[in-house]
């Protein structure tokens, strides 16, 4: 017993050593010299932002999508806007993103809404991309409104180009391991 006794206080004094040795190991001192500057790298790829084309916020127009009927009666069936979009040309509209929005309030307090756009109330807005040319068709008129002073409702288109075409892989043949190693870059 009188040896379990003497053990429990060489540990706590063992333990408090320890403690005060590393309070007492600090890292103050005063800061070496600046190492040398490198050699600059190579110029780095374009930004993801490099070449976006995007419009200002606009005023849109629709117009009502109609049909004749028999009896020389005109039916609407949706309604149609135009968004003229010079800069969208074949090429982009081969390899680019084109992305519209409507601020369904004012330009001082903005709510954004990515199209195309379906709700649940059965509002529906598509859109369809031709060369200098943007078309949206809904199911109501969801034009450019004046109102108290403000707009609302304005449109802006956004043309991303790509940076990188994919790599297909319908040419790949999955079954020869050479050919699916040499396709995703594996090494042995």
């Amino acid at each position: 017993m009188k040896r379990r006794q003497l053990i429990t206080p060489l540990v706590l004094l063992a333990g408090l050593f320890l403690a005060v040795f590393m309070i007492s190991c600090s890292k103050k001192g005063d800061a070496g010299p600046a190492g040398a500057t490198g050699p600059a790298g190579p110029k780095g790829d374009p930004g993801a932002g490099s070449g976006v084309i995007y419009s200002d916020w606009l005023d849109v127009s629709f117009k009502p999508d109609t049909i004749h009927l028999v009896g020389g009666r005109i039916d609407t069936i949706g309604y149609y806007a135009f968004i003229d979009a010079p800069k969208l040309t074949q090429t982009l509209l081969n390899s680019a993103d084109v992305k519209v929005y409507v601020n369904t309030s004012d330009a001082s307090d903005p709510v954004i809404i990515s199209l195309p756009y379906h709700a649940s109330s059965g509002l529906n807005i598509q859109v369809m991309a031709y060369t200098q040319r943007i078309q949206l068709d809904a199911n109501a008129d969801l034009g450019t409104i004046f109102a108290n002073g403000k707009k609302y409702q304005q449109y802006r288109y956004i043309i991303v180009p790509g940076n990188t075409k994919a790599r297909s892989a319908a040419s790949v043949n999955w079954s020869d391991y050479a050919s699916a190693k040499a396709y995703l870059g594996l090494k042995d």
